[in-house]
């Protein structure tokens, strides 16, 4: 009895710390992939974000790879963003705010607690007509700053809407 006690005491510290190592190399590994992502910009670094050119203009472009990583980066670091032009394309969706107005956001599919039920992305503001929930567009605009339920978020000042095909709706990183 004593030694099935201390055989199962020992198991379930080894199982602790093989925890303990997944979690740190995890942690690990994603800080060194958007880290490898970084660029610099006008000297300042601009986290997990692939600032090449489109097209000879200079824009953020929001990637299928980084999707998440760079749309958290935007809502963490927004003041490091405002007034960047930006490129992002994803499903059109909308949600009602702590004021009873509708928001329009540009998102794709993620993880979340229950499986895919999860939804990254960022708001936008058109002066024009929106297009319907889940019509897949390519927006290009101004990271702006908006208040939403009393706090400040970004939302893309949009300059061009286009719909575009059906991109990857699902997104992991």
């Amino acid at each position: 009895m004593k030694n099935k006690k201390i055989f199962m005491i020992v198991l379930l510290v080894a199982f602790v710390i093989g925890l303990v190592i997944t979690v740190v190399s995890i942690s690990s590994y994603s800080e060194e992939k958007i880290i490898e992502t970084s660029k610099k910009e006008e000297g300042k670094e601009i986290r997990g974000i692939d600032n090449s050119k489109d097209n000879s203009n200079n824009i953020v472009n929001i990637t299928d790879s980084y999707f998440i990583e760079q749309t958290n980066d935007i809502y963490y670091n927004l003041g490091d963003y405002l007034g960047k032009a930006i490129k992002i394309e994803g499903f059109v969706s909308f949600y009602e705010d702590d004021k009873g107005n509708t928001k329009y956001c540009v998102v794709r599919n993620t993880p979340g607690c229950c499986g895919n039920d999860g939804l990254a992305g960022l708001d936008i503001r058109y002066n024009g007509e929106y297009p319907s929930k889940n019509t897949w567009v390519e927006i290009i605009g101004v990271i702006e700053k908006d208040n939403v339920y009393e706090k400040d978020i970004p939302a893309i000042q949009v300059n061009s809407i286009k719909e575009t095909k059906e991109g990857v709706t699902f997104v992991t990183n």
